[in-house]
């Protein structure tokens, strides 16, 4: 039997699936087995070559243009503005003006009439802007220090005296763009007097700038590579005016209104930085608040670049045509835009008086008459006069008072707060004395013109620091007030950190009148102010591009500016972002100076300048740590952080900080410096305050304590709170002992 093929029953081949014409690209390149279509690979490298090249053009471009946005070449951008800053008295800033200007001799040299000089070089093909801060001026060094692109610190041959180390602590806090350092006067010293020089000189510069050197400047050689330097440095990022218009003025001029003689219209002019600027925004000018804006000329360049061959080709027309030809460019202008809808200056909340949760009714509807004034005794605070027996009407308004007995000692103390020579702040002085005078010089006159009484008051307010960092927030007990009485806006509380406290309880009055930002809002109003004020253009009026020379019209600007105004003082001017005009609580993180070591007390007056705003305050201070509850401090301690916050407009952070004080000089000590906080309004700021009393006699279980309370009321008043010693033992009151408790 011949043998055949056998079918097997258990292979079993299923129905494969219909891919029809929509078959995947891995099937087809599976049954293409490698082989590629001429036509389809030729397409394919046109375009992976395509996209290749496009990607190195957007590279390329990106490049270049960061690269001239750094130094400053790119289109319409205005000259680079140079701030010299002198370490030293001895220091001659208008020879080093002047060396700039001959850095090359074909360039044109153009002073404004805010003495700003404009040097533009045809050789090097570059142009930069001068101002030179009067030198012990320190208001007029920071605000040209705000809009500055590069600094130029001057130290002479003996490095940095007190005030220059002043101005360099000062300048640092608020935020240094590209810097130099410059040494002047070093060519004609000995060889022993120039290593001894030098050596002082770094080691000045080192303590802030590590690997940071001092450039010689005594020639027009030394100031042509001075001059390149400046011109190619990479520009730094300012944080708060990264994303805000600003300009520096180069002329001023003032029209008093036909309406009022009290206000006027303020002209700037001036080359427009940073970003573009709408006609309908608001602007600020620094120490003098916000203001509207009526119109915004723009005119042609006045200080354009002259290239290297224009001149000469120049000299050879006519003068008179030429002259002709230079009034008419100068003289060119049209207006750009006019206020159509400014927006709003209003600040504050108008509160209604009725919303209240509490109200108390007056002496007329009482049908009291008016409470007659008590003439107080000399010396004696009106606090202190409520609870003297003598003086009349002395328990009338001890409820209404939150403050501590070492908050109350005396108003007056506010007035006597102004630090003279012997009270370790740091001075200001015009007139500044070399390295090269003796001690006994500089205390020949200590005592002369010394206020007694001064000296006092910062005595006594270095004692009460003293004593509260020994005992911190420890108060008496009154002795003729009853202690419910005189706390009875305080409660008490088990645990600091762990017991509640509703953020919207016991609030101030001012609070309806802010505006209120939450932490968790804070970063949409942030978001939503930045592009309302970018995209804020308005129809027929055109924003002002940055790098254009422009004229603002500032509406509404007191006439006191005029009057206080200095000739060649720099005034600069910032636009603002939406918002930024409405009054809310802001907060800081400071810390003190070193070389300041006066006493600080909370709600002393203090001038605090924070990004591009300067404004007198009176802040409280409080703990900074990560909680939701923080303790007032009554102090600004001498060493570590605290926040200090105040009612302010609305600022975005980041930004810098500096906390002044005037001193009886009438000029301004560096106190603090730091940074401004995300905005929380909710932030809940406790004033704490411990009674204690001294053990009498200590038991087994029980302990016998003597004045803490002087009545029986008060410790009736106070038993449900648990009383602590200081090594954490705990317990309540039993009962009270004696006759008079």
């Amino acid at each position: 039997m011949a043998g055949g093929g056998h079918r097997s029953t258990l292979k079993q081949k299923n129905k494969s699936h219909n891919h029809g014409k929509h078959r995947s690209k891995r099937n087809l390149k599976r049954e293409a087995h490698g082989k590629v279509n001429v036509k389809q690979l030729t397409k394919d490298k046109k375009v992976k070559e395509l996209l290749r090249q496009e990607a190195l053009q957007k590279r390329v471009e990106g490049r270049d243009g960061a690269l001239s946005d750094k130094r400053g070449m790119a289109a319409s951008v205005p000259p680079r503005l140079v701030v010299l800053i002198s370490l030293n008295a001895s220091v001659d800033t208008n020879a080093v003006v002047d060396l700039l200007k001959e850095a090359d001799l074909s360039s044109d040299v153009n002073i404004s009439e805010q003495l700003n000089v404009h040097v533009s070089a045809g050789k090097l093909k570059k142009r930069i802007s001068v101002v030179n801060p009067e030198y012990g001026n320190l208001q007029s060094l920071l605000d040209a220090a705000k809009v500055a692109d590069v600094f130029v610190f001057l130290v002479g041959e003996s490095g940095m005296d007190r005030y220059g180390e002043h101005c360099l602590a000062s300048v640092m806090g608020q935020g240094v763009p590209a810097h130099l350092f410059v040494s002047q006067g070093l060519t004609n010293l000995s060889k022993k007097r120039l290593t001894d020089s030098k050596k002082r000189i770094e080691k000045q510069i080192e303590k802030n700038f590590p690997g940071e050197k001092a450039r010689t400047l005594d020639s027009w050689q030394d100031a042509q590579v001075l001059w390149r330097q400046i011109t190619n440095l990479a520009e730094k990022t300012i944080h708060f005016r990264e994303q805000r218009p600003y300009l520096l003025s180069e002329k001023i001029e003032f029209e008093l209104n036909k309406q009022t003689a009290e206000v006027g219209t303020l002209k700037l002019s001036g080359y427009l930085r940073g970003s573009a600027l709408d006609v309908n925004q608001l602007v600020h000018l620094p120490g003098w608040g916000d203001f509207q804006m009526a119109q915004i000329d723009q005119m042609d360049d006045p200080y354009p670049l002259l290239v290297k061959g224009n001149k000469d080709r120049r000299e050879k027309r006519d003068n008179s045509v030429a002259d002709q030809e230079m009034e008419d460019a100068t003289s060119k202008s049209f207006r750009l835009a006019v206020a159509t809808n400014p927006e709003s200056l209003q600040s504050e909340v108008v509160p209604d008086e009725m919303d209240q949760e509490q109200t108390w009714p007056t002496a007329e509807e009482l049908g009291e008459d008016k409470p007659t004034k008590v003439k107080s005794l000399k010396g004696v605070s009106e606090y202190q006069s409520n609870w003297i027996l003598d003086l009349e009407g002395g328990d009338e308004n001890s409820e209404d008072s939150d403050e501590d007995d070492d908050d109350d000692q005396d108003e007056d103390m506010d007035d006597g707060d102004k630090n003279d020579e012997g009270s370790g702040g740091s001075e200001e002085e015009d007139d500044i004395e070399g390295d090269t005078a003796t001690e006994a010089d500089e205390n020949a006159n200590y005592d002369e013109g010394m206020d007694l009484d001064e000296e006092r008051r910062v005595y006594e307010r270095m004692k009460e620091e003293r004593l509260h960092v020994q005992f911190p927030d420890e108060v008496d007990t009154p002795l003729d007030t009853a202690a419910r009485v005189r706390f009875a806006r305080y409660r008490g509380m088990d645990s600091f950190h762990n017991t509640y406290w509703d953020p919207k309880e016991m609030l101030p009055f001012d609070y309806a009148r802010i505006y209120r930002v939450g932490k968790h809002h804070y970063k949409r109003l942030k978001k939503i102010s930045v592009k309302a004020s970018e995209d804020s253009e308005d129809g027929d009026n055109l924003l002002a591009e940055p790098g254009n020379f422009v004229i603002i019209y500032v509406k509404d600007v007191p006439k006191a500016f005029m009057d206080f105004h200095k000739a060649g003082a720099p005034v600069a001017l910032f636009g603002l972002f939406k918002n930024e005009q409405k009054m809310t609580l802001i907060s800081t993180m400071i810390s003190r100076m070193q070389g300041f070591k006066a006493p600080i007390k909370a709600k002393d007056p203090l001038v605090f300048q924070i990004g591009f705003r300067r404004f007198s305050t009176c802040p409280i201070f409080s703990e900074h740590a990560h909680q939701n509850k923080f303790k007032m401090e009554r102090f600004l301690p001498q060493k570590g952080f605290i926040v200090a916050s105040m009612y302010a407009p609305i600022m975005f952070a980041p930004a810098p900080v500096l906390v002044f004080r005037e001193n009886v000089m009438q000029k301004f000590d560096l106190v603090a410096k730091g940074s401004l906080l995300p905005l929380d309004t909710d932030r809940i700021i406790i004033k704490r305050v411990v009674l204690s009393g001294a053990p009498f006699k200590i038991n087994k279980k029980s302990v016998t304590v003597r004045y803490m309370f002087f009545n029986r009321e008060d410790i009736d008043y106070y038993k449900p709170i648990e009383l602590k010693t200081k090594w954490g033992k705990r317990g309540h009151i039993k009962q009270a002992l004696g006759l008079y408790c």
